[in-house]
């Protein structure tokens, strides 16, 4: 019996050794803000400005603790550690390049989830998650903040792999936040009725313009996709020119017209007049912006089936008067 309780003692004190090497090998971060810094500093890599931590805390009855970093110019970071018994810290996870993390963590207390994300903008109002619970796909309502982290516990929660859907205040922050590589572009024209805008910019006499469609409803703006840009040369001076612009809108495709009128004429206002012989078949007008317009064609197939439609564009000054007419076959 004693020498049993001998091989039971020397085995503890292994194990216990054993692990307090395991520890001190692996678990090498002290839990301070200073050196949590410093190691995301040198993970990130040492051309890198040091990062800004924006918090670093321990997620309630786990071992988990969530540092969150903003890097290379408004990028967001999180870094997720395991906390030891001796209260140091081991990398579990170094997730770069996103604007919106979601982790599912087993804890003590059951299952919590882990929402960290951005809203540049601030106009944000939720996101409908890449986490399902009881069925569902989570909607997380978003904070006014550049930043923002959310923990909360669920019994049957799953993540899938689809991207998050963002649901903003208005619909500029819909399009800087959908399309961020169209970032600089203003908004030209908005069609509310059918959902669908276009955004412009002009640099070293290059007009780029792009037409996308977005979804209104009770719960705010979602961009629901964007066409590939268009670029038009800007050096000569530009007559009457236009051309067929087409998207997707809830699986439906619109029709526009998109065109550029002299800069010397003056132009606020297009109508468009699309005629067969001496029957006009619509009319729709357009408000100048920059020099453009851009009508919405409710029937394009009159346009396409038939060769004796003639489409004429009336200009008019900002107080209304006529200025002239451009036809087109």
């Amino acid at each position: 019996m004693k020498r049993l309780f001998i091989i039971i003692s020397i085995s503890s004190l292994l194990v216990l050794g054993g692990y307090s090497i395991y520890e001190y090998t692996s678990y090498t971060l002290k839990y301070t803000e200073r050196e949590i810094t410093r190691f995301i500093h040198e993970h990130l890599g040492p051309k890198q400005k040091e990062p800004l931590l924006l918090e670093a805390f321990q997620i309630e009855d786990s071992n988990k603790v969530v540092a969150t970093f903003e890097y290379n110019q408004s990028k967001l970071g999180v870094a997720i550690f395991i906390k030891g018994v001796y209260g140091k810290l081991k990398l579990e996870k170094f997730l770069l390049d996103r604007s919106y993390y979601s982790e599912v963590l087993n804890t003590r207390d059951g299952i919590q989830v882990l929402f960290v994300g951005e809203n540049l903008q601030m106009s944000v109002k939720t996101i409908e998650t890449d986490i399902v619970n009881q069925g569902e796909r989570v909607k997380l309502a978003i904070p006014p903040q550049k930043y923002f982290t959310h923990i909360t516990k669920m019994e049957n929660a799953i993540k899938i792999n689809k991207e998050p859907i963002y649901v903003y205040l208005n619909l500029k922050g819909a399009i800087a936040g959908a399309a961020r590589e169209l970032g600089g572009m203003e908004l030209m024209f908005v069609d509310e009725n059918n959902q669908s805008f276009l955004i412009y910019s002009e640099k070293n006499a290059v007009l780029k313009t792009v037409l996308g469609g977005f979804q209104q409803n009770e719960e705010g703006f979602i961009v629901t996709g964007v066409e590939e840009p268009n670029y038009y040369t800007m050096n000569e001076e530009k007559s009457f020119c236009y051309e067929e612009k087409r998207v997707e809108v809830h699986h439906i495709e619109q029709t526009y017209l998109h065109g550029l009128v002299p800069q010397g004429d003056e132009v606020q206002k297009v109508v468009l007049e699309v005629k067969r012989k001496d029957e006009v078949i619509y009319q729709f007008s357009s408000d100048v912006v920059a020099n453009q317009f851009l009508i919405y064609i409710s029937r394009p197939e009159v346009l396409e089936s038939d060769k004796n439609i003639v489409k004429k564009f009336h200009f008019y000054d900002k107080d209304g008067n006529y200025i002239r007419t451009e036809m087109k076959s």
